[in-house]
């Protein structure tokens, strides 16, 4: 099944319209897993499965999906799989990911491509990036969405700055960082190197602002500055 063929079927209620990932991202993802051939993959985040289906649809594989809040999209993912004829290659787990994650491990899971899209804030990303690195068998890929908000920001260079067994893999898209895991965590109990940085203040706060100010006229006036803070 193509991405044309997906996008066909998938119902996203338009009041919701701003959840799934854009389609240029979905598009990416069906195209990089196709190249890549990965075929264990995991997902936080489920919402009405655009991400999924295309994962899915390009590895024809085995899909697992953490996902505590379908029941709020009256399971909107789920139909949207059945109607893509796909359910019986996924497996949605319905806890929160700080619980499932720790419990795939138990199981001795191992994957060659996570993709974080779940909890947003800053302590809820960084345990999905904690446990999706254990989880993540070497030479696997690690993709982030939501690349302007800052605390995924903060967790990115966090990998920048401290994990030299990962390397960044360069995206055409300004909302995803790509990592591959090329090497074993080599740092000793005592390194760390700051991650904090200004930048990721200013571009979480100016993004925010453009998608909810008021002033139009300034809204105009620092979309030039927008482009800027998203490369």
């Amino acid at each position: 099944m193509t991405p044309a063929e997906i996008q066909s079927l998938l119902e996203v209620p338009s009041h919701q319209s701003s959840t799934p990932i854009k389609v240029e991202e979905a598009e990416f993802l069906y195209q990089f897993i196709k190249d890549k051939n990965c075929k264990r993959t995991l997902e936080t985040g489920f919402g009405f499965a655009r991400s999924a289906s295309h994962i899915m649809a390009a590895s024809e594989a085995p899909h697992i999906v953490i996902d505590p809040y379908q029941s709020n999209y009256n399971y909107g993912g789920l139909k949207n799989i059945e109607k893509i004829g796909l359910r019986e290659q996924i497996t949605l787990i319905e806890k929160s990911s700080h619980i499932a994650l720790p419990e795939l491990l138990n199981e001795n899971k191992s994957f060659d491509f996570i993709f974080i899209d779940g909890d947003h804030r800053f302590d809820g990303c960084f345990v999905d990036y904690f446990y999706a690195d254990l989880l993540l068998a070497e030479k696997g890929y690690l993709l982030f969405h939501d690349t302007w908000m800052q605390p995924i920001q903060l967790v990115i260079n966090f990998i920048r700055q401290n994990r030299k067994d990962y390397i960044e893999v360069p995206t055409p898209l300004p909302n995803f960082s790509m990592w591959q895991k090329v090497a074993k965590d080599g740092r000793g109990s005592m390194d760390h190197s700051g991650f904090y940085t200004s930048k990721s203040w200013l571009k979480h706060h100016l993004i925010y602002w453009l998608h909810n100010g008021k002033n139009k006229g300034l809204k105009d006036g620092l979309k030039s500055l927008k482009k800027l803070f998203s490369k």
